[in-house]
């Protein structure tokens, strides 16, 4: 009977360590489930913060293009976008760093606190996300959206004039096709003062009718102005096979009254073309009746932000600029840097 007694004891014992663990497993399963949801809790609002710290640090980079000395109002003007896009998060920090004359980088850091719901345990800091963006402005290193209507830098004495001396404003100039200088952009090989491009070669003409009207969406990069040729390694683009006729494309451009931008070329043979720059104008009017020599172009020259990625050397790119988001981490610099060579 002892015997029994003990065993049954001993069974009460395990029966209850048994039950201990059982508690013990499910504080802890309870307490790594209520972890994952407050970290999906900050993952989530982290991403609702980086649209604003984007928007934020664009904003700023836009005043800062037309008032690079009013730090300032820019960080003001990027508070005002962090709020608008996240109404409960605070902007914690604005950083300005100038490139010199030729643009810079502006760092947006917003946090917005996270409601620890289920395990409200934990550092301040474990309660809050965090969003980190910079934006830099300045010389465009590649550009999307240009037309496919390439504009010889020697061949109009107008044209050379207001890319070499960006306007401060609006700026008529009128583009012929017979050049002043017959020898200028690739002398016989580019007859004309203009020339239309194929930026990905073997283009259809529907596509480059399209680019006439839309922009082109990929990425275009320019050379070294002293370069006038298209041996290996330069940036050339090569020349639709037939002559398009983009009447109706121009026309549309036209209508819009839109102000895109134009590559500029200095020098084009047969096949291709050396891209050295762009204007940004509107296409005011244009001539394309009789004969091709007769053709002309207006354009009101309007330097101002264009679309691209950032940051290029100082070339022939008319005082355009760029502005675009280029990291989203702190310390994310190395791609905001400027490029230092062509």
């Amino acid at each position: 009977m002892r015997g029994l007694s003990r065993l049954r004891a001993l069974r009460a014992d395990e029966r209850g360590a048994s039950l201990a663990l059982v508690a013990l497993s499910l504080v802890w399963i309870l307490g790594m489930a209520s972890l994952v949801i407050d970290i999906g809790d900050g993952w989530l609002t982290r991403q609702t913060l980086i649209p604003a710290t984007d928007a934020g640090a664009l904003a700023a980079a836009q005043d800062l293009v037309d008032r690079p000395w009013d730090e300032q109002a820019a960080c003001a003007t990027a508070g005002t976008y962090v709020a608008g896009n996240a109404p409960a998060a605070t902007m914690t920090d604005c950083d300005v760093v100038s490139f010199g004359p030729d643009g810079g980088r502006v760092t947006v850091t917003a946090s917005e606190s996270v409601d620890a719901t289920f395990a409200a345990v934990g550092t301040a800091e474990g309660r809050s996300a965090q969003s980190v963006s910079t934006a830099t402005w300045g010389p465009p290193l590649t550009v999307s959206g240009l037309r496919p209507l390439a504009l010889c830098y020697d061949g109009s004495a107008d044209l050379r004039q207001l890319i070499d001396n960006p306007p401060s404003g609006p700026t008529w100039v009128e583009v012929r096709s017979v050049k002043d200088d017959p020898d200028a952009c690739g002398g016989s090989s580019a007859i004309a003062n203009f020339a239309t491009l194929d930026f990905e070669g073997g283009t259809g003409i529907h596509e480059l009718r399209d680019w006439m009207r839309d922009g082109y969406p990929g990425q275009v990069d320019f050379d070294d102005p002293t370069v006038s040729s298209c041996g290996a390694g330069a940036t050339c683009y090569e020349r639709p096979w037939a002559l398009l006729d983009l009447t109706w494309q121009l026309a549309s451009l036209r209508n819009s009254g839109s102000y895109v931008a134009f590559p500029v070329f200095n020098y084009a043979d047969a096949d291709e073309v050396h891209l050295i720059g762009l204007v940004r104008a509107r296409l005011y009017a244009f001539d394309l009746v009789g004969p091709w020599t007769d053709w002309s172009f207006e354009l009101k020259v309007d330097p101002g932000l264009i679309t691209g990625t950032c940051c290029g050397p100082p070339g022939v790119l008319s005082g355009n600029e760029v502005i675009a988001v280029c990291g989203v981490d702190p310390g994310a610099y190395l791609a905001c840097e400027p490029s230092t060579g062509p």
